[in-house]
């Protein structure tokens, strides 16, 4: 009887641990996202495509520029996010000392938001959020990150080329 009982579970957990991890139903977070912009009021949101938007803002630095909400399953809940690229990649400086440094002190500075380079290196601005937040919530996070990517545009300008 033991025997059995420990076979079984020995199977159990190998099919536990080969299962796919789980996943929020396809589209759930698009469906999320959807709502949020929706309901969050933005006259210039635009759905690019689907789980993709776009809010047009403007700045001090920034004359115009998009804020980029996406939306993905790729995890148990979701996730959306909020991005951002404020510079354009040819006009960052060749020696990125200066701006690291600069980065470092944004990613301590701004509340909601960070701050850095992509896998391309690209600059970006972003903030990662759950699906299941409310409207406000939402729209107070984009806010965010379209005015730190103003601000750091800002404090950088003297490093660009």
């Amino acid at each position: 009887m033991i025997r059995k009982a420990g076979f079984v579970l020995i199977v159990l957990s190998t099919l536990f641990a080969l299962a796919p991890p789980l996943r929020a139903e396809d589209g759930a977070t698009a469906a999320k996202l959807e709502n949020l912009m929706k309901a969050s009021g933005y006259k210039s949101a635009a759905k690019v495509k689907d789980a993709v938007w776009t809010i047009d803002f403007t700045g001090k630095q920034l004359p115009r520029f998009k804020v980029v909400v996406t939306a993905t399953d790729k995890d148990k809940s979701g996730i959306i996010v909020a991005l951002v690229n404020p510079v354009a990649k040819d006009q960052l400086p060749r020696n990125r000392a200066a701006l690291t440094g600069a980065i470092l002190k944004a990613n301590n500075d701004f509340d909601y938001v960070k701050v850095a380079f992509d896998k391309d290196g690209d600059l970006f601005v972003r903030a990662d959020m759950p699906p299941g937040m409310d409207v406000n919530s939402f729209k107070t996070v984009v806010e965010q990150v379209a005015a730190a990517a103003d601000e750091f545009c800002g404090r950088i300008k003297p490093l660009l080329r």
